[in-house]
């Protein structure tokens, strides 16, 4: 039988005569991230998909032709590159580099063997592998999986624990795979609850609209709550923070901070890049805002960026428009500038803009 690639609506496809699934009948496990791709019976186009995220060497189906199958897809989180998938079957081998490698399970199984270990990925399940060698085996299944740098997960540990050098814990913590299951104690499974729906905000964008999902950097908050289920003495308070909060919160400090935030409202302003600018640890991040402004960053942040498109708006340049002056302002969606804008001045930003010219 000659291969066929299908796209039906809903991810529906045919029914290959292996699978169990009745003509018409929907794929058998749901994914966040896929929406209505092709089904694909060349195990080659597969790996394809997979080596663009992934350090995947070769992929091999567990099933003869052409009752195996493969439906993916490859999606941009901010600084992430992220495959999902649901496929027959099959078997992978990944090489050795410098990133850790994220799976979520969302159906079926996935086994994964690094060293002497094996590793079993349930629905509902995360693993991130160390930095070695491994293979995959899987049933039936449904997942997510995407490459972290080592050093970028690292460094974001380090700047909300308000450290320069990792203690030599941390290092031993980060060459380790790690796994974590939904039956976690309370903190542990809020945290992986809280990683599931940042990958499903990520793959539905319509939802929340165009460009939200950038503006809320989904990779910077997948890499906090990583390194949070990693190091979770993060959660905890620590005695030092107030001693360094006292020692850094000097007016020239905390103004320097307040400087920088004013210089870049243009350009993407997490609490991570806050923390490292500042030295501050998160907890120390926040009680000094809480103290000194009554708000967090983040409303600070935004509020600054709404004062200045509105003097933007009533002192206009040649050639400003709404959509330049909100991109300037550090808004990457049109929309969300718009309500943002209406609510806190009660008018419209083009109707300012326009009264502004006509003046």
């Amino acid at each position: 039988m000659a291969q066929r690639k299908e796209t039906l609506g809903s991810l529906v496809i045919d029914w290959p005569p292996s699978s169990g699934l009745q003509p018409g009948a929907a794929l058998p496990f749901p994914n966040p991230l896929l929406l209505e791709q092709p089904i694909d019976h060349d195990p080659g186009q597969g790996a394809a998909l997979l080596q663009e995220a992934l350090p995947l060497l070769d992929l091999a189906p567990l099933e003869p032709s052409p009752s195996w199958w493969f439906c993916g897809r490859n999606l941009v989180i901010g600084g992430l590159f992220a495959t999902a998938w649901v496929a027959r079957p099959m078997r992978l081998r990944f090489s050795k580099r410098r990133v850790h490698m994220l799976l979520m399970g969302y159906g079926g199984e996935q086994r994964l063997s690094q060293g002497s270990i094996t590793w079993h990925c349930a629905p509902g399940h995360c693993l991130l592998m160390a930095d070695a060698p491994c293979t995959m085996e899987t049933s039936l299944s449904s997942a997510v999986a995407f490459s972290l740098c080592s050093d970028r997960l690292l460094q974001t540990a380090l700047t909300m624990g308000g450290l320069q050098e990792a203690p030599s814990s941390w290092r031993e913590i980060f060459a380790r795979a790690h796994g974590w299951s939904p039956h976690e104690d309370s903190t542990g499974h809020s945290l992986l609850a809280a990683l599931r729906q940042t990958l499903a905000i990520a793959g539905q964008p319509s939802a929340c609209g165009e460009g939200v999902s950038d503006a809320l950097r989904l990779d910077d908050q997948i890499h906090r709550l990583l390194a949070l289920m990693l190091l979770p003495d993060l959660l905890e308070p620590r005695p030092l923070d107030r001693a360094l909060l006292r020692q850094r919160q000097g007016r020239d400090s905390f103004d320097e901070l307040l400087d920088y935030i004013k210089a870049n409202l243009g350009q993407p302003l997490t609490l991570t890049d806050l923390e490292s600018r500042s030295h501050y640890s998160r907890r120390a991040l926040q009680y000094a805002f809480s103290e000194r402004l009554g708000c967090t960053a983040t409303q600070l942040i935004k509020g600054q960026r709404l004062e200045l498109a509105r003097s933007r708006l009533e002192h206009p340049k040649t050639g400003d428009t709404v959509s330049r002056i909100a991109s300037e302002c550090g808004y990457r969606s049109l929309g969300l500038f718009s309500v943002d804008f209406q609510q806190r001045f009660h008018i419209k930003p083009s109707v300012l803009l326009r009264e502004s010219r006509q003046r």
